[in-house]
């Protein structure tokens, strides 16, 4: 939810939408330096990725056990544990590298791998994790059968965006939230297909007017999947009278003005967040914040239970199925302003137009953020950081000095602050959901 904007940024953007970026008007330096005023953090990293994760590569060797493809499934502990998560899936034959994510700031010594055709198991154990970089590597003789193939949940990670752009916001980023994980099945395990299943747990709204939302997967062209995609978990259906023209796909697989896959999620976010709530009327959606409060004094919020659909891509290409990772998903809302559509991207698809024409961001200020966790996000209209020079204090939802929002986003490269999304102050943070 915004907070009020300087009225010279209302007409600077005005203006750098309906007519040219001449100097006559729009003072592209001064809009720079508004919303610099407005972003929560002086001083930030001009150079900021503002990402929290890393690309993992896998390589496997399995040239030691019996020839022929086999399933590999990579976790962060063992897959007995109720609280391991499994990072990746990819199909290998001989020696075979495939990439993975996970959190920068998790760097264990090992991984647990399980590589497996059927009930055959030949690979099942920990092996060294050492720069980004996991050595897999099976032992003649090392075969044993199993009656299962013990397994575990994917790691969520959370998409959470600001709808203001390309004005400023309050910088809670829980404009949308969302849930979003990914879950591979081999051919060679399922019978059927390499399937990818991609959940979005759509947690929270805290907006008062319609957003969109949709997900582009880079690098995945219609020529590597099958035409249509299926939901086997559907949560939410479209809204009949949008403010943003999306229409239901109805499982056709779309794509990007530049030819990758692009399927629309939703084409209103509270009433998909709410299980289709219509007013009095029977034709509009209530326009409160959903999950973003908890005060008795407000009538202006509801809880929900969030609400998850699952779209299931079949790949044609091995080699695609194998590289695409949790960081291919450029999941993105879409907002209107002044008579535009305008797309909001999480941060390594920031200069993206994938579906709407309109001046792309060139201020390295985050609207979105991918967080590789459960995310508590702030509550309605708490900054997600802020440091306060005139008392020397740091403020907001993560405001632990050292492990800071603040301190990450001044140094991408602090060790200590890039963990700043496990240290919520708990009463500026909503309940977990």
């Amino acid at each position: 939810m915004k907070k009020s904007i300087l009225a010279f940024m209302y007409a600077a953007v005005t203006s750098l939408i309906i007519s040219s970026c001449s100097a006559d008007y729009f003072n592209e330096e001064r809009y720079e330096d508004l919303i610099k005023d407005v972003f929560p953090v002086s001083g930030f990293d001009t150079n900021h990725s503002w990402n929290l994760m890393q690309t993992v590569n896998a390589i496997v060797d399995l040239n030691a056990s019996p020839e022929g493809e086999y399933a590999v499934d990579i976790y962060d502990g063992n897959p007995m544990s109720n609280t391991t998560r499994k990072l990746a899936t990819g199909i290998v034959k001989g020696t075979t590298v495939f990439k993975f994510s996970m959190p920068k700031d998790v760097n264990p010594s090992t991984l647990y791998v399980v590589a497996y055709k059927g009930k055959t198991v030949v690979v099942d154990g920990t092996f060294p994790f050492v720069n980004s970089t996991l050595t897999v590597k099976s032992k003649a003789g090392d075969e044993k059968e199993v009656n299962t193939v013990q397994t575990a949940m994917s790691q969520e990670f959370t998409y959470c965006f600001e709808e203001t752009y390309p004005e400023g916001g309050d910088f809670d980023f829980n404009d949308v939230v969302m849930g979003v994980s990914m879950r591979k099945s081999p051919k060679i395990v399922n019978d059927s297909a390499n399937i990818v299943d991609i959940d979005v747990r759509l947690r929270a709204v805290g907006a008062v007017k319609g957003l969109a939302a949709s997900m582009h997967i880079n690098g995945v062209t219609p020529d590597d999947i099958a035409p249509y995609f299926t939901m086997p978990v559907k949560g939410w259906n479209y809204y009949i009278y949008p403010s943003i023209s999306l229409s239901d796909p109805k499982g056709k697989v779309g794509t990007t003005h530049y030819g990758d896959v692009c399927i629309d999620l939703f084409n209103d976010a509270h009433y998909a967040i709410s299980g289709g709530l219509l007013d009095q009327t029977g034709t509009q959606v209530p326009r409160v914040f959903f999950n973003t409060k908890t005060d008795s004094l407000g009538l202006d919020w509801l809880s929900v239970t969030p609400t998850i659909t699952t779209y299931r891509l079949k790949f044609n290409d091995v080699e695609k199925f194998n590289s695409i990772t949790i960081e291919d998903l450029d999941i993105f809302i879409i907002s209107s302003y002044n008579g535009n559509n305008f797309e909001i991207h999480t941060p390594g698809y920031i200069k993206e137009r994938s579906k709407y024409d309109y001046p792309v961001n060139n201020i390295n200020v985050p609207w979105a953020l991918v967080i590789p966790a459960i995310f508590r996000y702030p509550y309605e209209g708490v900054e997600i950081g802020r440091y306060d020079a005139d008392y020397d204090s740091y403020e907001g939802a993560y405001q632990l000095q050292k492990y800071s929002f603040v301190e990450w986003a001044r140094n991408r490269n602090n060790l200590n602050a890039q963990k700043w999304y496990r240290y919520p102050t708990e009463e500026r943070v909503y309940p977990e959901n």
